[in-house]
């Protein structure tokens, strides 16, 4: 498992509801992990059982939204069932002392399959440097994020 978590100054309902506006990534994270993700149909609903059409930095994916409650959004994409990743983003109201009111956003994925291991913290994931390079993509998506809901 992947995790990157932020503080954002701002209660989880409203970060969650800018987090679902997908069509403004290319504005607040243009050079981004993201390039572009929703709905593989334009316009419909995400719910479970959806078909996405995510663009990422490297990649186009067509993964399943699993969740999407008003604490979770989550989708799993499948690379022919050798390397499979279940993305999750999560809303959690903050505990921390100086981020009352607010949301500890949390960005995460495991992997799993055959390749799987590639994004190990392991000798594997390490020498090849996918794990390192998908860290830093999920943080720096998150700053934008965060930079983006606050309004700076």
């Amino acid at each position: 498992m992947l995790t990157t978590q932020i503080e954002i100054a701002a209660p989880p309902a409203v970060v969650r509801e800018k987090f679902l506006q997908f069509d403004q990534i290319p504005k607040y994270s243009p050079n981004g992990f993201f390039i572009s993700l929703g709905p593989l149909v334009p316009g419909k609903a995400l719910e479970p059982g959806v078909k996405m059409h995510n663009v990422l930095r490297g990649a186009t994916l067509e993964p399943v939204v699993l969740k999407n409650s008003p604490s979770e959004f989550r989708w799993k994409g499948e690379f022919y069932g050798i390397f499979n990743g279940e993305h999750m983003f999560q809303f959690r109201e903050s505990k921390e002392e100086g981020n009352k009111g607010g949301t500890t956003f949390v960005h995460q994925e495991e992997f799993s399959g055959l390749l799987g291991g590639i994004m190990s913290p392991g000798v594997v994931g390490t020498l090849l440097g996918a794990r390192e390079r998908t860290r830093r993509g999920f943080e720096g998506f998150n700053v934008d994020f965060k930079k983006w809901v606050e309004g700076k």
